[in-house]
């Protein structure tokens, strides 16, 4: 295949899952397509026409939606957690085969879109890396017929184990793989490398929508309204007989952030992720009262 359609594909090929799933999804999986392929060297025709449709498609597809860019990385992350969640839970109650490797693949798409928002959080770039990772370890065992290892958890994590099969794995789901829904290979720089300990695997998961998830030329700016809040809320007085917290404005900016992500789960009406956001938010407070 070529090169530039393969570094690009996974992010259409969502894009067109989602558009009867969740059109806002969609559009920023063919955003980040886009922005993606215009920073090729070289294009070749199939690229150049693959970006046309994408454009056009965008196009059509703005007026029909309200797009903001501080609540729809939001609201992409939520749908990335739900999915993420999803393939976590099937993995942990024995469904190894190739659907689970194929969520879990989708998972590692959709986060690895949200960077047209800005760079990935720590615990986000950990869950698109063992994502990756496990998607290539369940499918390298259903094509050789072998039985996956089981997932590791919070306090049994083996990682030169785990690194080992990273390296020989050199593909996480490509377009020879079996069912014809599977996804497509992932982009020359997205190789499933050796992961962090599984972040948040004790919480309890809920089944999300099935897998199916883009910026031109820079990052999604995000309102300077917002950060002049975020400021002013720690700069502000506190009011009289009360005195402040010593919560320095990074903290206050991720708990926002963790509770912000809580409201749009439950959009989703994804309890048991906003509760594992909130209690995220509340964690970070917690250690500055």
């Amino acid at each position: 295949m070529d090169p530039g359609l393969k570094a690009i594909n996974p992010f259409l090929q969502r894009a067109a899952e989602m558009e009867n799933v969740d059109k806002k999804v969609a559009y920023y999986c063919r955003l980040y397509a886009v922005q993606e392929g215009l920073k090729l060297d070289a294009r070749s025709a199939a690229v150049n026409a693959a970006l046309g449709d994408a454009m056009e498609k965008l196009e059509c597809a703005k007026p029909s939606l309200t797009l903001d860019a501080e609540q729809d990385e939001l609201h992409c992350e939520a749908f990335a957690m739900k999915i993420f969640s999803k393939a976590d839970e099937a993995d942990r109650a024995g469904a190894r085969g190739l659907n689970t490797a194929k969520s879990f693949y989708a998972a590692s798409i959709f986060f690895e879109m949200l960077r047209q928002f800005d760079d990935l959080e720590r615990d986000i770039e950990e869950k698109q890396r063992y994502a990756a990772w496990r998607a290539g370890v369940l499918t390298k065992a259903a094509r050789s017929g072998t039985a996956p290892p089981p997932p590791p958890g919070e306090d049994d994590v083996d990682v030169d184990r785990r690194e080992d099969e990273a390296s020989t794995t050199t593909s996480v789901v490509d377009e020879r793989a079996s069912a014809p829904s599977a996804p497509s290979a992932p982009p020359a720089h997205f190789q499933p490398s050796p992961p962090p300990p599984p972040p948040h695997t004790s919480a309890q998961f809920t089944s999300g929508a099935p897998p199916g998830v883009a910026h031109v030329h820079a990052k999604v700016t995000k309102s300077p309204v917002t950060l002049a809040h975020r400021e002013n809320v720690v700069a502000g007085k506190a009011p009289p007989g009360i005195s402040p917290l010593k919560v320095d404005i990074g903290s206050i900016a991720d708990a926002q952030r963790h509770a912000k992500n809580a409201v749009s789960a439950l959009g989703f009406d994804d309890v048991n992720t906003a509760i594992d956001a909130l209690r995220r938010a509340l964690d970070i407070l917690e250690k500055h009262k």
